[in-house]
């Protein structure tokens, strides 16, 4: 037996778990059906919500959850598009954009929580590709203008297969480069401890090809191919016995039946799209809405203070802008639309309620619910209220085990988790208002039955890409994990987890011990 002394996650975005496992089950990824074998693993390990890439990433990377990041030990990146109303006017964060705010995202995480290198204490630690590297002793690509260039040529590639190999190929030399000369990279000759490397390239293929493309596919096999060549490095430089090797993903994906306009829904109700450099007058903005939608509106109480924004209340969105709208209703007219959540507007960080909404196509029915959350830290519970005895929001009550839990009582994460992991919507009482909590979420969520995507951003329609992966269909939100490579590691079936259970498992592994912000538990 040999003691772990690193260990490595690989974060390939994008990969749906059933999707990895009947690939390791068909034999045509041996390298990682290898890791799998000689170590733990699980089919079913549920991401964050939304299950958009930055967002799941942080959390998997700090272990925690987003919330309000001011008064409690969570992170403070709700969405890849939010809107800042800290400031008059309020700003439009955008880690997508061609201005680099990709930048700001280790700053806009918050001080209450820490980065699995900040954990990592004094030791080294290597971040390949990966933006959110807070604490990294070194980090790849090293310069701003260097990862500008990386980040750009990733995002509108010319030739995508080169790409796809380039940059998979990439990210492993560069690991292995690492161990083999650390003096180059650290202070002193000591190797990483803590290593993650991100393959980027399957979201990108994915949203322009499809999971059902041979690109796609082919990418999978690439990334099995160069994980096998860092296996093989590390034998030979006589470091696998004590490494190991994590894989897992941030979210999932769906395919949408078709690209949707929406014509003059907005022009129509006299909603304009508020932006800080070209319309101040603005009175909403759709921070992002592909299958999923993150609205935001100017309250009331905005006009006292010059350029201001806060959040409305609920008769207020009732009655909204010169035309009165009621947009609890109203929104749900845009086709595809299905579910709704906003918060209570008499909300705190320790007490509050979700208001829930959902439409059904073919009778056009809406039934309402809440989910209530009280406490902070260990002692957050939800309980999730369905307005209506033979049907709920999320389906639960067709299931035996989740139905059990529909007892106007509070529960914890875990047994959510336990309850629903299976479903469609796992674990979404829990982190629905964990999501709310965060003053940089939006104030109103329309989510659709993935029948149509909009891919707008900022009021602006995007590309016509129909694959995507925001939706809190199973689909989305459930990821693969493997941990293999050290002999040192039990052979365990973990039936199901979270994402945010990786960095406490991570770290039991080498013996060290998690911030008290991180909500995960050790799997071993």
């Amino acid at each position: 037996m040999n003691k772990i002394n690193r260990v490595i996650l690989c974060l390939i975005d994008n990969l749906r778990s059933d999707h990895l496992f009947q690939f390791v089950e068909r034999g045509i990824l041996p390298n990682i059906k290898k890791l799998m074998e000689e170590g733990i693993y699980s089919k079913n390990c549920i991401t964050d919500f939304p299950p958009i890439t930055y967002p799941t990433q942080v959390s998997m990377l700090t272990g925690t959850y987003t919330g309000d990041f001011r008064k409690e030990d969570c992170h403070g990146v709700p969405l890849m598009n939010w809107m800042g109303r800290d400031l008059a006017p309020p700003y439009l964060r955008d880690y997508t954009s061609r201005n680099m705010q990709i930048y700001k995202l280790n700053n806009d995480i918050g001080n209450r929580t820490k980065t699995i290198f900040e954990m990592a204490g004094e030791e080294n630690t290597a971040s390949i590709g990966e933006f959110i590297n807070r604490g990294a002793n070194y980090f790849f690509p090293e310069r701003k203008t260097k990862l500008a260039m990386y980040y750009l040529a990733l995002g509108f590639p010319r030739n995508k297969k080169k790409m796809m190999v380039r940059t998979d190929s990439g990210i492993v030399h560069k690991i292995i480069d690492v161990f083999k000369k650390p003096k180059r990279f650290f202070s002193n000759k000591e190797t990483p401890v803590i290593s993650v490397l991100w393959f980027m390239t399957p979201d990108i293929l994915l949203h322009f090809f499809g999971y059902n493309s041979h690109i796609y596919k082919l990418n999978i096999l690439h990334i099995d191919k160069v994980i096998g060549v860092l296996a093989s490095a590390l034998k030979k430089m006589g470091y696998l016995n004590e490494t190991a090797i994590a894989i897992t993903s941030d979210h999932g994906n769906y395919k949408a039946q078709r690209f949707g306009i929406i014509p003059n829904f907005f022009k129509s109700n006299l909603l304009t799209h508020y932006h800080p450099r070209k319309n101040l007058k603005g009175n909403m903005n759709i921070s992002k809405y592909d299958g999923v939608g993150f609205f935001n509106f100017k309250g009331k109480n905005s006009f006292n203070m010059e350029n201001g924004w806060s959040h409305p209340k609920i008769e207020e969105m009732e009655s909204f802008g010169p035309k009165k709208v009621n947009l609890l209703e109203e929104l749900f007219k845009i086709k595809g639309s299905h579910l709704m959540y906003y918060r209570n507007e008499n909300n705190t960080v320790k007490k509050g309620i979700i208001h829930l909404k959902r439409k059904f196509k073919k009778s056009m029915k809406t039934i309402s619910g809440t989910i209530e959350y009280v406490g902070l830290g260990d002692n957050f519970k939800t309980k999730f209220v369905s307005d209506n005895d033979e049907s709920d929001i999320f389906g639960y009550l067709d299931d035996e085990n989740a139905s059990k839990l529909l007892d106007n009582k509070f529960h914890t994460i875990q047994e959510w988790l336990s309850a629903t992991y299976h479903l469609d919507y796992p674990l979404y009482p829990d982190l629905i208002p964990r999501h709310f909590k965060n003053p940089r979420s939006s104030d109103l969520i329309l989510s659709n039955d993935g029948s149509i995507v909009y891919n707008l951003k900022n009021g602006k329609r995007g590309n016509k890409n129909i694959h995507n992966h925001d939706r809190g269909t199973r689909e989305c939100m459930n990821v693969p994990l493997i941990i293999g490579g050290s002999s040192d590691l039990p052979q365990n079936h973990i039936p199901y987890c979270k994402t945010t259970d990786i960095v406490p498992t991570l770290l039991y592994l080498l013996g060290k011990k998690p911030h008290k912000s991180v909500v995960g538990q050790s799997l071993i």
